[in-house]
């Protein structure tokens, strides 16, 4: 049986679980998709900017799954993503940096964890601004 639904459902349930720490600091959809060490540096990457009074509200506009590789508990997934996003003072709402459209080439490691995929680790292999 093919574990690509599973995986592709892991990810974009990733994905909007990013959406929501981001904007309002909540990881319990985080626990279900990843691994303690992920959340744990998504954590320390929404601190910093929520200590400059910033949140992130992000929209993930499109993904297509370019290629997936399972060997035993490990799998990677390659992935082509374009995100919209844009920062905000969440103590005034004030908009701190524009609406930007970027591109992303990611690659997505998981691991099998009790008979159910994590994400492991998210690496962007390429980035760039779109129009």
């Amino acid at each position: 049986m093919s574990e690509k639904p599973e995986l592709k459902t892991v990810i974009a349930k990733y994905n909007n679980a990013i959406i929501e720490a981001y904007k309002n600091q909540n990881f319990e959809h985080f626990m279900q998709v990843a691994t303690d060490a992920e959340i744990n540096k998504i954590g320390v990457i929404i601190n910093s900017f929520r200590q400059a009074d910033q949140i992130m509200e992000a929209e993930l506009r499109k993904i297509d799954f370019q290629e997936i590789k399972t060997q035993g508990d490990k799998a990677d997934v390659k992935t082509s993503e374009d995100w919209s996003y844009r920062w905000i003072d969440y103590k005034t709402g004030q908009e701190v940096e524009p609406l930007k459209n970027i591109h992303y080439e990611m690659l997505y490691h998981l691991i099998k964890k009790d008979g159910k995929w994590l994400v492991e680790k998210v690496e962007a292999m390429k980035e760039s601004e779109t129009r």
